[in-house]
């Protein structure tokens, strides 16, 4: 897994029903929590035994290991259950290579054995010195140095690719946040400083109520003669006016 290129990888993720958004090491992340929960799937099944699944129970657990569940029978989708858990827990053949070999497209009437091969070639070449070097330091062969040195390499070189594509989902992320924070950021007016700031404006007019109370205080203080003097001149204009409307109508008539 940690030895597959991109294309590989995002195979398996369609394969499983994964998402192929992110980078390398999320998506081998995503894959090893798959596996491994494909892994103590396989062991339950084989403990309570095949004949113990329904046929919707059958289909799930060959859509999840990415064989066809759709339009077969349930003596063929049993069979090819038996046949994964056969390599994988009894034969120790990799969850990784079973998917793979379920990736290609090849002929049905075709061996396993011919189709693990397959899968096999079509592996990174980079996976020839690991394997190697893992394969002699289980039965304790010498090690060649080169190969030795080869599969070091090839770990800095994914150590490297990994913090760099870290960083760079970093950075974008940050981009992603500055570039939210202005889109949110409110920028107001500045004032310059030379301008003298504006007067607060008072309203002094007096309250109705004080108005009130000083009109009543003023008319307690008004004189009543001045009251019957302005009373009198209003009767004598009235008085004048009404004469003077009686002589306009003698005209008239």
């Amino acid at each position: 897994m940690d030895n597959l290129d991109r294309p590989q990888l995002a195979g398996l993720c369609k394969l499983l029903g994964i998402s192929t958004i992110g980078p390398d090491y999320y998506l081998r992340f995503t894959l090893h929590l798959k596996l491994r929960n494909l892994e103590a799937d396989d062991k339950l099944i084989q403990d309570e035994g095949i004949t113990s699944l329904d046929v919707d129970e059958l289909q799930a657990a060959c859509r999840d290991r990415g064989m066809r569940s759709l339009g077969l029978s349930a003596e063929r989708l049993r069979s090819q259950l038996q046949q994964w858990l056969d390599l994988h827990l009894n034969k120790s053949i990799p969850s990784t290579i079973l998917l793979l070999s379920r990736a290609l497209y090849l002929p049905e009437n075709v061996p396993q054995e011919d189709v693990l091969k397959a899968v096999i070639q079509s592996l990174p070449k980079a996976i020839d010195s690991v394997t190697a070097v893992k394969i002699a330091e289980v039965s304790g062969e010498r090690v060649d140095n080169t190969q030795r040195i080869e599969v070091i390499k090839l770990e800095d070189e994914a150590i490297r690719k990994e913090k760099e594509e870290k960083a760079k989902d970093k950075k974008i992320s940050e981009d992603e946040m500055k570039k939210k924070q202005l889109a949110e950021q409110v920028v107001a007016p500045t004032i310059p400083s030379d301008i003298p700031k504006a007067e607060i404006l008072v309203d002094r007019a007096p309250i109705m109520g004080d108005v009130k109370k000083d009109d009543k205080k003023d008319d307690q203080h008004i004189d009543v003669g001045q009251v019957e003097t302005a009373l009198e001149q209003l009767v004598h204009q009235k008085s004048q006016q009404v004469k003077a409307t009686v002589e306009e109508i003698k005209e008239l008539k």
